[in-house]
């Protein structure tokens, strides 16, 4: 629904405003209730008259869709004007102003005195922002606790652009007394390559000035902490290395008291650890609608005329090729300093190895990549499926369709999606679970279109010997998506799905029960049919015409089986028999598991 799945700008499509009378509502934006049962739009302008509201593309936690709303709306013009409502002394320097609605401007703001002589510029400060309600003034330490100060506000505007009532109107603030403790600095501590936090006893009236070997930090790098108000943090200049003298002046408490400067030498530890990537994706650009490749790494990187090259191999209709691209340009995220992306058309080279549909299995090699500390970035794999540019980025939720165990193996389950799935999402073995057993790897079948519908199966490879015990499982799938699109599955369960164990069998013992017979106990019982199952070796080598035998179990499972040889003499005891597993064995057990001979069998007395 929203471009960021929070709030804000909306998705294209889902939220239209169009007006009738040509009095347009300007961009929109939203912003969902807590409880995500109402949806609250905001107009860049003024709306008044009628307008053609489109509500579509809304879906339920569920994933289900609302039904679209397409209505004529008339909206009432707003002629109510604006009004102070309440003044509320916050502390002894800081008070909150709230009005009656939002106002877009604050007009013009000056301050006097009691006996009304004008306070000097910047002894008292505002911090409004545009569309709020609220605005919080501070009285500076340069304001003696007592004081009484008398702000008047002319030409307030709210968002329809109606003056405030009374134009102009007062706000009376009082400072109030030293609270006769001093702020103090608590603690400085480093938090990044470049960046260190301080802390103080209490909460200040304004940003400190901070330096770092006797040269102030910019006072834009100088932020406060949005959750907690005694902490700053700084971003220097530059890599922070080694002993470094820290002094933190100019800071006063809420109540005027004035903290005394602090200096102290910190010993900072340049960050020598490599970033790495911790998971990559498929995106589609809002911009230009063209797919690139985007990783995030474990913490932030710098990206100086930044490059990859990648080699590795892509699959389409089971063919496997390779793919050898250099020097492909990196780009930062306008907003996440985590996250770099490639443009996949740039990446992926000429039409013989940029291939729709391809799935593609890269290792990538960066230049001009780095840690905020300068340190260059680990190499990195990716896995992907290579959707079409130019296509805006798709909406679609993939469902489970069905969950089967293999018939002929049971090391595999094969989930079956309704449509195409998106390579990466669909083969992360960590997306599927399976109470009793473990998902090892996960390999993806082409998508495969039947009377107009698609599907596409993912089989999972299960640990082999993990799944213990036959019977009904809890199986959770989630995080897969669709091929192109920028939505996740809902998350499905089932538990309806019988697994057969898949515990191979193995051969625990064979003796040499008399000179034309083998006794072989087994691991658990097993079944055979007619094909040939072992060659008898002596001396480890295949004899001069091959010996080959089956146990001839049948149908009966059993544990223990006498295998008929031809006879042995005492040379050949000597020498030492053995059993080597042919293709064609077909013992196994009553679950279907094929019987486990790893290694020539040893025959002993």
């Amino acid at each position: 629904m929203f471009a960021d799945d929070k709030s804000g700008a909306f998705d294209a499509g889902v939220v239209t405003i169009n007006s009738i009378d040509n009095v347009a509502a300007g961009a929109l934006s939203g912003k969902l209730s807590e409880d995500g049962k109402t949806l609250t739009v905001t107009t860049a302008s003024a709306v008044s008259k009628r307008y053609n509201v489109v509500i579509d593309g809304i879906k339920a936690k569920d994933g289900s869709a609302f039904a679209k709303y397409d209505e004529v709306v008339t909206f009432a013009a707003d002629t109510t004007a604006p009004a102070i409502v309440s003044t509320v002394k916050d502390s002894a320097s800081t008070f909150t102003v709230t009005f009656s609605e939002p106002i877009k401007q604050i007009g013009t703001v000056t301050y006097k005195y009691a006996d009304g002589t004008p306070v000097a510029d910047g002894h008292v400060t505002h911090n409004f922002t545009t569309t709020t309600d609220k605005v919080t003034f501070t009285l500076t330490s340069n304001i003696a606790s007592g004081k009484t100060v008398i702000a008047t506000v002319i030409g307030a505007q709210d968002t329809a652009s109606n003056l405030l009532s009374p134009n102009p109107a007062t706000v009376t603030m009082v400072k109030g007394a030293l609270d006769g403790v001093a702020p103090t600095v608590s603690a400085i501590t480093q938090t990044g390559a470049t960046t260190f936090t301080v802390k103080f006893s209490e909460q200040l009236a304004a940003n400190p000035t901070i330096s770092i070997d006797g040269t102030d930090v910019a006072t834009a790098s100088v932020v406060k902490d949005a959750t907690d108000a005694t902490l700053y943090t700084v971003t220097a200049p530059a890599v922070l290395d080694g002993a470094k003298t820290i002094a933190v002046k100019g800071f006063n408490d809420l109540s005027g008291e004035v903290g005394a400067d602090t200096s102290k030498v910190v010993v900072f530890t340049k960050d020598a650890a490599a970033p790495k990537v911790a998971s990559s994706n498929v995106v589609v650009d809002a911009t230009d609608s063209k797919q690139y490749l985007e990783l995030t790494f474990d913490k932030d990187v710098k990206v100086d005329t930044g490059k990859v090259t990648v080699t590795g191999t892509f699959v389409k209709d089971h063919i496997t090729n390779t793919i050898t691209v250099a020097d492909t340009e990196v780009k930062p995220d306008a907003t996440n300093k985590k996250v770099v992306r490639v443009n996949l058309d740039t990446l992926l080279g000429d039409t013989t190895t940029d291939v729709e549909g391809a799935t593609y299995n890269l290792d990538l090699k960066f230049t001009g990549v780095t840690s905020a500390a300068g340190v260059v970035v680990e190499d990195a794999k990716a896995t992907f499926t290579r959707g079409k540019d130019g296509v805006p980025a798709s909406g679609a939720v993939a469902k489970v369709k069905t969950v089967i165990q293999d018939a002929t193996n049971n090391n595999k389950v094969n989930v079956t999606f309704d449509q195409a799935v998106d390579g990466a999402s669909a083969t992360n073995a960590a997306n599927y679970k399976i109470d009793g057993a473990v998902v090892e790897s996960v390999t993806l079948l082409p998508a495969v279109t039947a009377a107009g519908a698609t599907t596409q199966v993912a089989v999972l490879n299960l640990k082999a010997g993990s799944n213990e015990f036959t019977g009904t499982r809890n199986i959770n799938i989630s995080d897969v998506k669709a091929l192109g699109s920028t939505k996740v599955m809902e998350p499905f369960h089932t538990n309806t799905e019988v697994l057969k164990e898949n515990v191979a069998p193995v051969v625990v013992s064979a003796k040499l029960t008399g000179t034309t017979e083998i006794t072989l106990t087994f691991s658990e019982a097993v079944l055979d049919d007619t094909a040939e199952d072992f060659e008898v070796l002596i001396e480890g080598k295949s004899q001069g015409t091959a010996e080959k035998v089956t146990t001839g179990i049948g149908s009966t499972a059993v544990t223990t089986v006498k295998v008929a040889i031809a006879a042995v003499d005492a040379d050949k005891i000597a020498k030492g028999i053995s059993l080597k597993a042919l293709d064609t064995i077909d013992v196994k057990d009553a679950a279907g598991n094929a019987l486990s001979v790893p290694a020539n069998i040893v025959v002993t007395q």
